[in-house]
């Protein structure tokens, strides 16, 4: 019999050619095992004149428990979630047709990992009785990341002023600090990049470029902020000597040699 299909013990009477009997003697024994759903009752009545003849029945009933707990909430659905948005998973209990308390047990396996933010979760509860029937119930939650990085700080314009050399330490350390830009991402970390070629050819060893700083996350979801390197130049040069007056006695003839030599040479003056 299932467990909770036992049926209750059958009332005996007995009679006798000679003797008006008593009652009949009922006697249960139940065997127990570990589960309280799974024993054996071995029920006995038995019967005896005044004269010691007797009778005697008995019964063995097994109890069986083939019935799988049932869970008693409403059973998560699959989903679809943003990798920032995973829900805590489900607390979830059963109830047994002989089994006071079933346990309830949940495990979690991630598959199809793609990338830090997208994988596929899947969430199984598994109900038991004290027999080992099971009631078995499964999630499916399939994780993306389709969010670009959060740009935190925007790239910025720098200007430098020229040093004859390009100004090389200056727009590494620019490229390198990503104009001053930052970015955070809900799922992963972020890889910048940037498309910096070359400077634009100006005046002397000026020049700009205008460059685009990108932040991607580990799914390929990228955020872009633009800004301008420019080299330019607003310092005069040094006089490293001042021009100096010239007196020549005239030649009669506009000292004309004198003065293209000496407007030649700066009057002596010189500059860097």
């Amino acid at each position: 019999m299932e467990c909770d299909a036992v049926p209750v013990a059958a009332v005996i009477t007995a009679t006798d050619n000679c003797d008006a009997l008593s009652n009949v003697d009922f006697n249960e024994i139940i065997t127990s095992t570990d589960c309280e759903a799974a024993y054996t009752i071995t029920r006995t009545w038995s019967v005896e004149d005044c004269s010691g003849n007797g009778a005697f029945a008995m019964q063995t009933i097994s109890v069986v428990d083939t019935q799988a707990p049932e869970f008693v909430e409403d059973l998560p659905a699959d989903l679809t979630v943003e990798c920032d948005a995973v829900p805590d998973a489900d607390v979830l209990t059963a109830v047994d047709n002989c089994d006071a308390m079933p346990g309830v047990s949940m495990m979690e396996e991630i598959s199809n990992e793609l990338c830090t933010g997208s994988y596929t979760l899947t969430r199984t509860w598994t109900a038991e009785d004290c027999v080992g029937n099971t009631q078995v119930h499964s999630q499916v939650i399939t994780v993306q990341d389709t969010t670009s990085p959060t740009r935190d700080s925007e790239a910025m314009d720098m200007t430098v002023e020229c040093d004859g050399a390009g100004n090389a330490a200056d727009l590494d350390a620019w490229l390198a600090s990503n104009g001053g830009a930052s970015a955070t991402d809900a799922c992963s970390g972020v890889t910048w990049s940037n498309d910096f070629d070359a400077l634009s050819a100006d005046c002397g060893a000026t020049g700009a470029a205008t460059v685009t700083f990108t932040a991607t996350d580990d799914c390929g979801n990228a955020t872009s902020t633009t800004a301008t390197f420019t080299i330019e130049d607003t310092t005069a040069p040094t006089r490293d000597s001042e021009a100096m007056d010239a007196t020549v006695e005239c030649d009669g003839a506009g000292n004309a040699a004198d003065l293209d030599a000496w407007l030649a040479s700066n009057g002596g003056a010189s500059a860097t």
